[in-house]
């Protein structure tokens, strides 16, 4: 696999900012091998790399604060504008609201969670939080999600003295999806990224593009918006 980036026909567009902080979800090889003679992997993997993609997503927003009702980076998540807005850049559409999010997919035993399956916190029966996973270990399920006093944070949801009592139930909402909309098969850009293309000539597009499918998706600058950066980018490029 390859990791240089091509620059001779574009020398002033930031392709290693554009690489390392767009939301971008480009088939690696896991996702797309069309090559005679070359396996290709199993709906099965492929989900797996889906999911992995999902969760490793949603970690790189660690550190943005919490803000009710809030569903974007640049103004900060409430919990389920958090996990929605995870979901979605992938193709994974589910309510802005936890309740709600609470009744989609299919619900899945703790013991069986994978990443990006959804973990609702309640009280009494009533949903009041909910956590996307991040991976199941012997330790315990780890989770991020938007917390109200921390922002945004990455932590084992079975060893917190706060979280544990509360954990009620866990739904997968990506299965079901995925199959329906074709989602490990599709190459998905986003409108972020269409809009950068549509600053490129012809040749200058394409070639970033071939970069992108010849790389794997590179994290996020957590801290930062990646649609405010590719602005100033654009401005000062």
């Amino acid at each position: 696999m390859s990791d240089s980036i091509p620059s001779s026909c574009c020398p002033n567009r930031p392709f290693a900012f554009l690489l390392a902080s767009l939301f971008i979800f480009f088939t690696s090889s896991a996702f797309a091998n069309n090559t005679p003679g070359v396996p290709r992997p199993d709906a099965g993997e492929r989900m797996l790399q889906l999911r992995t993609y999902i969760a490793g997503y949603a970690q790189n927003f660690t550190g943005i604060r919490y803000k009710h009702g809030g569903g974007a980076s640049a103004s900060g998540f409430d919990c389920s504008g958090f996990t929605s807005f995870a979901l979605r850049e992938f193709g994974v559409t589910v309510s802005p609201a936890s309740s709600a999010q609470a009744k989609e997919g299919e619900e899945v035993s703790l013991d069986a969670v994978q990443p990006g399956d959804l973990v609702f916190f309640g009280r009494r029966g009533r949903v009041t939080h909910v956590a996307l996973v991040v991976e199941r270990t012997t330790e315990g399920i780890i989770c991020v999600h938007s917390t109200s006093s921390r922002g945004i944070v990455v932590e084992n949801i079975s060893t917190s003295g706060y979280w544990r009592p509360k954990i009620m139930f866990a739904r997968d909402v990506i299965t079901r999806q995925a199959l329906d909309k074709h989602l490990l098969d599709e190459i998905s850009i986003s409108p972020v990224l269409l809009a950068a293309f549509d600053e490129m000539t012809p040749e200058c597009a394409e070639e970033f593009e071939q970069a992108c499918r010849e790389v794997s998706p590179l994290p996020m600058l957590a801290s930062l918006d990646a649609q405010a950066q590719l602005k100033m980018a654009y401005r000062t490029n």
